[in-house]
């Protein structure tokens, strides 16, 4: 059933309550204007019954409604969401602690088996559907979808407007700011009426067979991974990776098109270099790492600042769009590349020289990140991981061609269009 699972973060009034006065304060300025969206990647993913293995930190139940995409949906309206709907289902969006929206919280929220999910089900109206939460057979939360922000029609249309849906992809509506804390030996089950329940048991048993990932491989990026990139944009460099998750309706191929949304400041492009995992890696050393690698490709991670808000940064709306990431689909086995860390990187627009760096810079090298992410949460084969760009950012428009380019990996082509030239050039492909 499941391809991409979205889920949407302060979307429940008791959650923005909560956090309100800290909104007023840096680094956030103001609550959001848009919806907070992040990504639970197929890790995460697991089934009614499924025994799941707790971290040592502190984990809490995050008991929600998922609504289930049933056909293709591309900037849809609010009004016609409903008839894109395949069903609902309950799911627990299994969190850390919420500390903080301002960046990725990729350790908090995409640890193994941290989505399980009920199966889909018909509701007649979902609008105000009371989520129940009980624990070793008592309750321990209730709480209504009348209490949130937006509805699904409301969170469909507002993410279609940016990122194609399609049949089986999953929106998670949100969780009360309070959720309930959770011990090895937890049998914790979610009722709604109308729909199955979802029953999942907790142990602090590391997990002897984890199942199959289900899903798309995921696509990890790195955010200011090069020190000079970071000066770049008045940042410091940071002190543990930015990591975040890009959905796959935002990669294109070589010699294809990026669409430059109407009425922007900046669009810039990101030359860089994709790890490219060959076998599953949990809790993989440093010193081990390169043996989970297949090998390495590029990519151009286009990003629209424009749209940046300091929630879940980079967020969905700058970094997940439809065509913005160009992924060369040619993978150079890992053997041909002698040291990862000593390659050049270059982007032309319309044959010039724009950007220019080496591998060598990055904050955290190859090795670290393979055993970073592998630390909290299991990589399988295929899973993705972009590692930065260099400084020489620049505004690129429609019109313009974009080379980007690493040694000794490959070159990839890309043409920006505008919205207009992109929708008339579906049209014809109809």
């Amino acid at each position: 059933m499941k391809r991409t699972v979205f889920a949407v973060a302060l979307n429940h009034r008791a959650q923005t309550a909560h956090w309100q006065e800290a909104f007023g304060q840096p680094p956030y300025q103001a609550a959001p204007k848009t919806p907070v969206w992040f990504i639970k990647p197929r890790n995460t993913h697991r089934r009614d019954g499924d025994t799941i293995s707790l971290p040592m930190e502190q984990t809490y139940s995050g008991g929600t409604l998922a609504v289930v995409m049933g056909r293709t949906a591309r900037k849809v309206v609010a009004a016609e969401a409903g008839e894109y709907i395949a069903g609902y289902a309950l799911a627990n969006e299994l969190s850390l602690a919420e500390e903080s929206f301002y960046r990725p919280a990729i350790k908090a929220k995409c640890r193994d088996g941290f989505c399980p999910m009920g199966e889909l089900a018909p509701l007649a109206d979902a609008s105000a559907l009371e989520i129940i939460t009980e624990v070793n057979g008592e309750e321990r939360q209730r709480w209504s979808t009348a209490d949130l922000h937006r509805d699904a029609a409301t969170l469909i249309a507002a993410l279609s407007d940016f990122a194609t849906l399609q049949a089986g992809d999953v929106i998670l509506l949100g969780t009360p700011q309070q959720r309930v804390p959770l011990s090895p030996g937890d049998e914790v089950t979610l009722r709604a009426a109308g729909l199955p329940s979802l029953t999942n048991r907790f142990t602090d048993r590391p997990e002897a067979a984890r199942p199959a990932a289900e899903g798309h491989p995921t696509l990890f990026a790195l955010g200011l991974n090069y020190a000079d990139h970071a000066t770049e944009l008045d940042f410091k460099a940071p002190e543990e990776p930015l990591v975040f998750i890009k959905a796959p309706n935002t990669l294109t191929g070589d010699h294809a098109v990026s669409v430059r949304p109407d009425n922007l400041e900046y669009m810039h492009y990101e030359a860089e270099l994709v790890v490219v995992i060959g076998k599953t890696a949990r809790n993989v050393s440093r010193d081990q790492a390169l043996e989970y690698v297949q090998g390495y490709t590029v990519c151009n991670d286009y990003a629209v600042r424009d749209y940046l808000e300091n929630y879940y940064r980079p967020n969905l709306r700058v970094k997940s769009r439809d065509t913005l990431t160009p992924l060369l689909p040619q993978v150079t086995p890992r053997a041909a590349i002698p040291d990862a860390q000593n390659l050049q990187l270059k982007t032309f627009v319309n044959g010039e020289l724009r950007q220019s760096g080496n591998t060598r810079d990055m904050v955290f090298d190859v090795p670290f990140l393979v055993s970073y992410l592998s630390e909290f949460m299991t990589l399988h084969p295929g899973d993705l991981i972009a590692t930065g760009t260099p400084k020489g950012l620049a505004d690129v428009r429609p019109g313009d061609e974009v080379v980007v380019e690493i040694e000794g990996i490959g070159r990839l082509t890309n043409h920006i269009v505008s919205e207009q030239q992109f929708e008339e050039s579906l049209h014809e492909q109809d």
